[in-house]
């Protein structure tokens, strides 16, 4: 059965290009509780579409390899190029 193509092709772009580690609560959690997760499983983690827009074009725009956000100070999330 082949795999059914993404209408979302920011998701795809993210995904063929970062790998997206999500921490919860990084003060009270150590690193290696670190969750690997897609772009579409995103949207989990964070519940307001336009941040993750803005957050998705930040990463695609750049020309750094890695990218750490601190979102609310309860949840990090980093983009690191494949």
């Amino acid at each position: 059965m082949p795999a059914v193509k993404s209408k979302n092709r920011t998701n795809v772009q993210i995904n063929r290009h970062f790998i997206i580690r999500v921490l919860e609560n990084p003060k009270e959690n150590p690193i290696k509780n670190t969750v690997l997760t897609s772009a579409n499983k995103l949207s989990k983690y964070l519940l307001d579409d336009e941040l993750k827009i803005k957050l998705f074009a930040k990463v695609l725009e750049g020309g750094k390899d890695k990218y750490t956000f601190l979102i609310r100070s309860r949840l990090k999330i980093d983009f690191c190029s494949k």
